[in-house]
């Protein structure tokens, strides 16, 4: 995939990407469906796309408003994410995992622009 870095939405859409498939690799018995959608009750799911938000807002420095327009979720839901993760983030086993996916998420965005790259 050609990563137009100067389009916002394509931007914004690679980054996402990456971090639905990050997380995906964190989390290996979900698939990315459950993630994007969480089934009802399906905690790990949850907390899995919680995740993703966090990494987008926190991370990759989009704007909440940003978020909340793209994802079509409610301010409140977007910022129960971020606070959820922040209070997991205390503990340094869930630390490092999420670390590890961060890590994943920049690095397969860094092959997005790198291929784009190649390419001209």
């Amino acid at each position: 995939m050609i990563l137009n870095t100067f389009n916002q939405n394509a931007l914004f859409e690679a980054h996402l990407h990456a971090c639905f498939a990050a997380v995906r690799e964190g989390f290996p018995h979900l698939a990315v469906r459950d993630i994007v959608d969480p089934p009802h009750q399906w905690f790990d799911a949850a907390l899995a796309r919680q995740i993703v938000m966090h990494l987008m807002i926190v991370e990759l420095k989009w704007p909440k408003r940003r978020v909340v327009e793209v994802e079509d979720r409610s301010r409140e839901a977007i910022n129960r994410a971020v606070r959820t993760v922040n209070t997991r983030l205390e503990s340094l086993r869930f630390k490092a995992h999420y670390q590890t996916m961060a890590q994943r998420a920049r690095s397969l965005i860094s092959l997005q622009t790198t291929a784009k790259e190649d390419a001209a």
